[in-house]
């Protein structure tokens, strides 16, 4: 094969490929961040749970993620003291269910 339809195969191929690298990259972005912290204070008897999004992974910035009963989520600034005694709160929790 010679001429245009061989540029044209060997650009078609090449895009192709482009493409499929490019995907994982684009899942990796849609993943949810917290982009900013909420300003209100949850009560203990709200909070079901929690994750952590960490600024050294996908993310900009540290969060504690606060999962309600409600089916919520709410970003929360780990620095914060009420954020701390939440987390300890429920670290006591999980103990006390494995016991």
């Amino acid at each position: 094969m010679t001429g245009p339809s061989y540029r044209s195969l060997a650009l078609a191929s090449l895009l192709g490929l482009l493409l499929l690298l490019s995907a994982p990259c684009q899942a990796q972005s849609n993943q949810d961040c917290c982009l900013s912290y909420s300003k209100v204070r949850l009560p203990q008897r709200a909070i079901m749970g929690y994750s952590e999004q960490l600024s050294s992974e996908v993310c900009d910035i540290n969060a504690i993620i606060f999962h309600t009963r409600r089916g919520l989520k709410a970003c929360v600034n780990p620095k914060e003291p009420w954020v701390k005694k939440h987390l300890s709160w429920l670290s006591l929790k999980l103990k006390r269910m494995s016991m």
